[in-house]
């Protein structure tokens, strides 16, 4: 607000908000044209993700739907299979019982073929008996030949002594009953030896039969035992096969019901297509009526920058830099001066504010945080004026934002004193035109990106005057960017500070007058200046 201690200029007052209302609409504009182009991309992007979606779920649907014929093709095959691997089982269970009942045929047969052996060897026992009486009457044969032999021997030497016909006859006949004894003993001999012979075979046929019973009722115990095993292992495969008919059975659901869930997000996909293309459609008249703001604002602006050309200007007391801009920051406009962590814009600061103090100007400063005490009173003395002095003049008014500084007289500490009510009070001291140099960092930690963005407004609302010039310091490091894309959209003046191979470059990349677009390097010094703009 003005005051008694200059002149004021009532109808440049309201020209000048009005001004800085459009400057600010500008600011904002720019911002919702930004975010409503990355909006557009991004519905773009989204259009083509759903459009890959709807493909990609129809695509699936119909695999899904595919592989669900394939998974009922193999559950119906598995339950063909366990079918057979059961009828498998039974077999093998009735080989088990045959296999069993072989044995138990087999054993009889031992226990037959033991028996026989046993009469058998009892035969052999009797052949022998036999063959030993056969041996006696051989014996009692000869005997009676030699007792026949001898009688007729002695039949002859009685000679017609005595009557020996009757003896004779009787010693013939002796004899005779004795070859004919010895002749059928010794075929009963043979008899008995073929008969032993034969029993002999066939007690080594019972043995080879028994031995021949032994071993195929070993091979059919093998056999069962193998029986048993592939039995189990046939009732465990079919178990498994049982398990995989009746998983690929709620498989075959299941992929049936991703289908239908593919389907319905097919469907829904499709109808998110058409959802953007309504809001590409309203996007789209959204965006006419933007470029329209944008033209009716670009023309009031256009008359601002006309006016701002030929406007006075206030020196930053830094000749390569007021060389920059034509002349030095635009009085009664608005500056934005960027920098990131990499860059020093402490010592600048410190500087343009004793200058201005120096050209008998007001100043409001907003320190950033690095910027210290002893950096800003060595600026002020180089031209000859305390801090104390300035700050007991009503010429310099500290807001801190980050309790770096000590309260005291036009030394306001925010976290006690709101915003306005310090912005209030610098406006009823001060006795000539403000230089606001405000750190918008500070602000956002106090009061938040919103409280801070609507403070522009109260304070372009007849807070400050129409001589009073505004420099606000972005750290791009610490302002959101959508924050410090509407502060520069609402600047007339943009100085950025950027570190490129190790080296600082200052740039005017927008201004009323100047050489905006153009680099120039710059030197960090240890006094003020602190700043010393190239021409190399």
């Amino acid at each position: 607000m003005a005051s008694d201690h200059y002149p004021s200029v009532p109808d440049q007052s309201t020209a000048v908000t009005e001004e800085r209302a459009v400057a600010n609409a500008q600011g904002a504009l720019d911002v919702v044209q930004a975010g409503s182009a990355t909006v557009g991309e991004q519905l773009a992007a989204i259009d083509d993700r759903a459009t890959a979606q709807a493909t990609d779920a129809q695509w699936i649907a119909d695999e899904v739907s595919s592989l669900s014929a394939t998974i009922e093709e193999i559950a119906a095959t598995a339950t063909e299979v366990s079918e057979q691997s059961q009828r498998a089982t039974d077999a093998a269970n009735d080989g088990r019982e045959a296999a069993s009942d072989a044995i138990e045929s087999m054993d009889e047969v031992r226990e037959l073929g033991q028996a026989v052996a046993t009469e058998v060897a009892a035969l052999q026992d009797r052949v022998d008996r036999i063959a030993d009486a056969l041996a006696g009457i051989d014996r009692i044969a000869d005997q009676t030949n030699m007792l026949a032999l001898n009688a007729s021997i002695e039949a002859a030497r009685a000679g017609d002594t005595t009557d020996t016909d009757g003896f004779a006859v009787v010693a013939d006949e002796i004899k005779g009953l004795a070859e004919e004894s010895q002749q059928q003993a010794e075929e009963i001999e043979t008899t008995l030896a073929a008969v032993r012979d034969a029993t002999d075979d066939t007690v080594d046929q019972l043995d080879e039969a028994i031995d021949g019973i032994d071993a195929g009722a070993e091979q059919v115990t093998t056999a069962m035992a193998r029986l048993d095993d592939v039995a189990d292992t046939v009732a465990e495969t079919a178990d498994g096969i049982a398990s995989v008919s009746a998983a690929t059975d709620e498989q075959a659901t299941t992929s049936e019901a991703v289908a239908q869930r593919c389907e319905t997000v097919s469907d829904r996909a499709a109808a998110i297509e058409d959802d953007l293309s309504e809001i590409r459609a309203a996007r789209s008249e959204q965006t006419a009526m933007l470029d329209e703001i944008d033209d009716v604002l670009a023309a009031a602006e256009a008359d601002r920058q006309d006016r701002l050309a030929d406007a006075p200007t206030v020196s930053t007391g830094i000749d390569g830099l007021d060389d920059l801009c034509g002349g030095g920051l635009v009085m009664g406009g608005q500056a934005v001066f960027r920098y990131s962590d990499g860059t020093q814009v402490d010592g600048a600061i410190a500087q343009l504010c004793a200058t201005a103090v120096a050209a008998d100007r007001a100043v409001s400063l907003t320190p950033p945080p690095s910027l210290d005490r002893s950096t800003l009173a060595a600026a002020f003395a180089a031209t000859d004026r305390s801090l104390e002095d300035a700050l007991d003049d009503d010429a310099l008014f500290i807001l801190d934002t980050f309790g770096n500084w000590d309260a005291r007289y036009n030394v306001f500490d925010l976290e006690r004193t709101s915003l306005a009510a310090a912005n209030e009070t610098t406006a009823t001291r001060r006795d000539a035109p403000l230089v606001i140099v405000g750190n918008i960092q500070g602000e956002i930690r106090m009061m938040g990106e919103q409280a801070a963005r609507e403070a522009r407004y109260e304070n372009d609302d007849g807070v400050f005057d129409p001589h009073d010039t505004v420099v606000n310091v972005i750290n791009d490091d610490a302002v959101p960017a959508t924050l410090g894309a509407f502060y520069s959209g609402a600047a007339d003046q943009e100085l950025t500070l950027a570190r490129t191979d190790g080296r600082e470059y200052l740039t005017l990349t927008a201004s009323p007058r100047g050489t905006v677009g153009e680099k120039q390097p710059v030197s960090q010094l240890s006094s003020p200046p602190f700043l010393r703009v190239r021409d190399d």
